[in-house]
């Protein structure tokens, strides 16, 4: 390859392909009737399930402003998708929980997701899904490095 690119020239092509992606994304999921459930929201649901987390940690890993965070997480709470529950460590603090209802949307939406993407990424050749299978734990790993350093303790 005569013409690798640099981190800059991969920046500009993030900025161009990722909004269209998730718009897409966003699009399809109408198509197949999934309700109004955003993204955010499905991504959120999915973190939720690893672990609790404060509003605040959802805050910093979403890299919102606590309002928009506690915006969020109401709107999540109002739905039946996500519990208050007492943080163990501080009783000043609430954690938040996903709920059994939360979990089968999140699941039914990462299935979902999983086979548009699945149809959608059909369609590149062997060599760029070679590419992609170096590219996308590279970033993953970078990812967690810089937004969720304690992640890796």
């Amino acid at each position: 390859m005569d013409n690798l690119w640099t981190p800059h020239a991969l920046a500009e092509e993030v900025l161009r392909v990722v909004p269209n992606l998730r718009r897409w994304l966003a699009s399809s999921l109408r198509e197949v009737g999934e309700e109004e459930h955003k993204l955010l929201h499905i991504g959120v649901l999915i973190q939720l399930q690893a672990h609790p987390i404060t509003t605040s940690e959802l805050a910093k890993r979403q890299h919102v402003s606590l309002q928009a965070a506690s915006s969020l997480m109401q709107g999540l709470v109002e739905r039946g998708w996500v519990q208050r529950v007492s943080d163990p460590n501080d009783r000043r603090q609430w954690q938040l929980q996903i709920t059994p209802e939360g979990i089968a949307l999140a699941n039914a939406a990462k299935q979902q997701i999983v086979a548009l993407l699945t149809d959608f990424f059909a369609e590149l050749t062997p060599d760029e899904m070679a590419a992609a299978q170096q590219f996308m734990p590279a970033l993953g790993r970078v990812m967690t490095r810089r937004y969720m350093p304690d992640a890796l303790k």
